[in-house]
């Protein structure tokens, strides 16, 4: 997991709330704004996923007990 796929997924989530909160105004960008935001929670999402998957199998490398 590098710091540019942490920086994009962030900038995904900080758009999809500024297009939601400009949804306020618009009934359509508030729908956007949604979808942008879950489709930044779906990346984060997998960002843990694969952060958990290399802590695990690092820690069982070292021989370190379950």
């Amino acid at each position: 997991m590098s710091s540019r796929s942490v920086a994009a997924v962030g900038l995904v989530i900080a758009l999809g709330l500024v297009i939601g909160v400009l949804g306020l105004v618009a009934a359509d960008l508030y729908a956007v704004g949604v979808l942008i935001l879950f489709l930044g929670s779906i990346g984060a999402a997998v960002l843990a996923g694969e952060y958990l998957i290399h802590y695990v199998s690092r820690r069982l490398r070292q021989g370190e007990p379950r």
